[in-house]
């Protein structure tokens, strides 16, 4: 019975590790903060990898939205794309924030 309630329930998911990325934290996130520059761009890069799941369902919506596009020009990849983004920020946000001054 475990997981019945993700098919009746809307927006509803099953716990999934594979689909919550988490990387160590890099040295270099500390010494970055402490000089006064942004981390965010290398976590970032360092994230997009992670989450493999939600580009490939992007890269296919993408694909099929070539071929429906001149039918109906209203379609658009908005979800998919929020999902991807999320995952990578959810990646890489909690590395940087751990580090800041004051969150301990």
């Amino acid at each position: 019975m475990t997981g019945l309630h993700t098919w009746f329930i809307p927006g509803w998911m099953q716990n999934e590790p594979a689909l919550q990325p988490h990387i160590p934290t890099p040295g270099y996130v500390q010494s970055m903060l402490r000089e006064g520059e942004d981390p965010k761009p290398q976590v970032l890069e360092e994230c997009k990898p992670l989450c493999g799941h939600w580009k490939s369902k992007l890269e296919r919506c993408e694909t099929q939205l070539e071929k429906i596009i001149k039918i109906n020009p209203t379609k658009t990849c908005l979800y998919p794309m929020r999902d991807y983004v999320t995952c990578v920020e959810a990646c890489a946000q909690p590395v940087i924030h751990d580090q800041l001054k004051g969150t301990h």
